[in-house]
């Protein structure tokens, strides 16, 4: 009952940091994805138990096998335990604090795998490391991991991994390689200006090659 009362408690600070994170102002949010952390983390952490944060019917499915998998029991949990430590990285990239905003998604992570939102934020932050092989690799994972994306996400996932291949792949030179994906990301969403305006800079930068 102690445990159901926390994460009741904690989901609500989850909203209302959600609100904030939005409403850009991540130096409110951070102490309530604190707390509600620490809320989660007493109430759900078992010694001995795989423990996952899933947001829909598939993923919860896909998490309890690996479990079955390791021979270890599973615990899956509603989205909020990983979505508060995916907001407190939200909020620290913001705030220009990159190394606390890295190790905030890797926790997301380990709790949502699968979770494709999250693995592209992991491929925002080797980009911003300047690591382009780590960026292409984790943004692949990402779209990868769309096959679990809720339906209603899925355009917006699907075309944010693919972007954020594309960029790696311009950074690394591989300018066809880049077109390529930026025109996947076209036939998903002709109207998705990010990448119109990018396939035009790499048609240029193309046209200006011996």
């Amino acid at each position: 009952m102690e445990a159901a009362k926390n994460a009741n408690s904690a989901d609500a600070l989850v909203r209302r940091a959600a609100e904030l994170v939005s409403s850009k102002k991540p130096t409110e949010a951070l102490p309530l994805l604190d707390q509600a952390i620490a809320q989660y983390e007493r109430a759900y952490r078992e010694s001995g138990v795989l423990a996952y944060s899933a947001r829909s019917a598939p993923e919860t499915l896909l998490y309890a096998l690996e479990g079955h998998k390791q021979n270890i029991r599973a615990q899956v949990y509603g989205v909020e335990w990983g979505l508060a430590y995916f907001l407190k990285g939200f909020a620290l990239i913001d705030l220009g604090r990159i190394p606390e905003a890295k190790a905030a998604y890797e926790a997301a992570i380990k709790l949502s795998p699968r979770n494709s939102q999250y693995l592209s934020e992991r491929g925002h932050i080797h980009a911003l490391e300047r690591d382009w092989l780590g960026s292409l690799q984790a943004f692949d994972e990402a779209l990868r991991a769309v096959e679990l994306t809720p339906p209603a996400l899925n355009t917006r996932e699907k075309t944010r991994a693919l972007r954020g291949m594309a960029f790696a792949q311009v950074e690394l030179g591989n300018l066809n390689a880049a077109k390529a994906l930026h025109e996947r990301v076209l036939q998903i969403d002709p109207a998705n200006r990010m990448s119109v305006n990018e396939l035009q800079y790499i048609k240029d930068q193309l046209a200006k090659r011996p």
